[in-house]
């Protein structure tokens, strides 16, 4: 049976929030929250990695696909004109193309976080992958202000500086995939008593 109480996700610190120093402001933000940090690094992941990271399944790459064709139409612009094709999948695979070749350009800080359904809770305190969209209060709302319109036409992602897992069974996968068990640390927080009630 799934333990809400001790949910795990992954999340790493993208270069641009590496570049911005961001780090220790984006990191307290999940502590403050409650949320405990099992595991740690930061590491320079190399196009062949990130190949297994982000995946070359149909179903994600014309969810990119379509959130980029959604960006051109909503600001008028013909996507066809600007990536030669209108179609979600190829869209999505260059997409995919640009976020693998920024995210190996600069280390990242990449840390498993655990708690109360921490995935969806991390996700919540992170905000829209589109940073024009996300929430005041949020990492994305607060920090960044790019949008899939202006980084498309200049052929890179969407800078959000950071990657958080998006279901349980994703956030398994990618912690197998970033960490070793024993790269992951079990202990109790000394507030647990208190946000837990045990």
């Amino acid at each position: 049976m799934h333990d809400v109480r001790h949910e795990r996700t992954l999340v790493f610190i993208k270069p641009d929030g590496i570049q911005r120093s961001l780090v220790g402001e984006i990191l307290g933000r999940f502590e403050r929250a409650g949320l405990r940090i099992v595991g740690m690094k930061m590491v320079w992941a190399r196009p062949e990695f990130l190949e297994r990271h982000y995946p070359n399944d149909e179903t994600f790459l014309r969810t990119i696909g379509g959130k980029t064709k959604e960006a051109f139409a909503a600001a008028g612009l013909d996507v066809n004109g600007q990536t030669g094709s209108d179609d979600p999948l190829a869209i999505g695979r260059a997409v995919r193309g640009w976020l693998i070749d920024y995210v190996a350009s600069s280390p990242v800080v990449a840390f498993v976080l655990e708690g109360i359904q921490a995935v969806g809770t991390v996700r919540k305190i992170v905000g829209d992958t589109l940073p024009f969209r996300a929430a005041p209060g949020t990492i994305r709302g607060d920090l960044s202000i790019d949008s899939p319109t202006v980084a498309n036409l200049q052929r890179r992602p969407v800078r959000n500086l950071v990657h958080a897992s998006g279901t349980v069974e994703e956030a398994a996968a990618e912690i197998a995939l970033w960490f070793r068990p024993e790269e992951l640390f079990a202990y109790r927080r000394v507030d647990e008593t208190l946000i837990q009630g045990q």
